[in-house]
């Protein structure tokens, strides 16, 4: 397993158009093909332009004033009426100026990122409906009010905010009301935030390439509720553990009243993956000592925990025990 990232970033700037080529590295490296995968790195932009597009849906669902809703049960309009908590939202000129960024309307062709945008406002839609629901099927006056009273989905603007340092794959090939169908076609978003640090990139990137593979398999928890931590594995045995393991904290933050962290294994755990991959390997190929040379391109606490694991998998230091 290559677990090296340093020839991924040589010649790296932080432009969009190096992330785009880093992606597509990573992407080859994983044996994953990328003619179908839109990458793109407005993630924020996105999921703040599908949140508002959610809100007019809501609203022409309750006024059943696209085709897709004329079918639409009266007691499931009538819930989304009563209970919505997004209902008459005006996008205006906000929306519009989210669909330049996005390459909709910049007077290019092509659509941009509307597939993109067009599926996070009708899951953000649908989220809402089946919330609604819920609501109003609900027989017990006091859960219905807990139900009521579950913390609101983030605003827009807030929700923009947190995805710029984050990640999302989705599958462009689901036929919703309303999203023009790209056959076989995958989405890659990435915010912008990550793009200063080409480790997390390769990180983030290698993370969501991996729902790729494993949504589509038969892995399993691959679509359960350990699919985050599971997929962080997949990219880790794939060559990007040592980018997973230094990308895990911001060191920069220790010692402030926020930690940043990234990654849902954590650096303890990846490194701990790292060791026991590393002794499997040595089991099966014997090349060289146990404890491999690209052990140094490890952040010093990753690194001490994949000495010590391994220690304790061989009984000994494996310098000492010659492995």
């Amino acid at each position: 397993m290559s677990t090296r990232t340093h020839g991924l970033v040589v010649g790296y700037d932080g432009s969009p158009e190096a992330a785009r080529e880093l992606c597509l590295q990573v992407s080859e490296r994983m044996g994953i093909p990328s003619a179908r995968i839109r990458f793109s790195f407005q993630l924020e932009q996105v999921v703040e332009a599908g949140q508002l597009l959610a809100a007019t849906l809501v609203d022409a669902y309750v006024a059943r004033s696209l085709p897709a809703f004329r079918g639409a049960a009266a007691e499931d309009v009538a819930a989304v009426r009563r209970y919505a908590r997004m209902p008459g939202a005006e996008t205006g000129d906000r929306f519009e100026e989210l669909l330049v960024e996005c390459g909709v309307h910049d007077g290019t062709d092509g659509d941009g990122l509307l597939p993109e945008i067009q599926r996070f406002a009708f899951l953000d839609f649908l989220t809402e409906l089946v919330r609604c629901r819920q609501i109003a099927a609900e027989p017990d006056p006091v859960r219905r009010a807990e139900l009521e009273r579950r913390p609101d989905r983030p605003d827009p603007g807030i929700a923009a905010a947190e995805a710029s340092a984050a990640g999302r794959w989705t599958d462009l090939t689901y036929c919703l009301p309303g999203v023009e169908l790209l056959p076989g076609h995958t989405a890659v978003m990435l915010g912008s935030g990550l793009l200063a640090d080409p480790t997390v990139l390769i990180a983030a990137a290698s993370h969501e390439l991996g729902h790729q593979v494993l949504l589509s398999s038969d892995v399993p928890g691959a679509a359960g509720p350990l699919r985050e931590p599971l997929t962080d594995l997949y990219a880790v045995l794939h060559g990007f553990g040592i980018a997973h393991a230094n990308a895990a904290l911001d060191e920069k933050t220790l010692g402030t009243p926020t930690v940043e962290t990234f990654g849902y294994l954590g650096e303890h755990a990846v490194a701990e993956a790292l060791a026991a991959y590393r002794f499997r390997q040595h089991q099966l190929v014997r090349d060289g000592p146990l404890l491999p040379h690209w052990h140094q391109a490890l952040d010093p606490e990753p690194r001490a925990r994949f000495v010590a694991r391994l220690e304790e998998l061989i009984g000994g230091p494996p310098t000492v025990l010659g492995w």
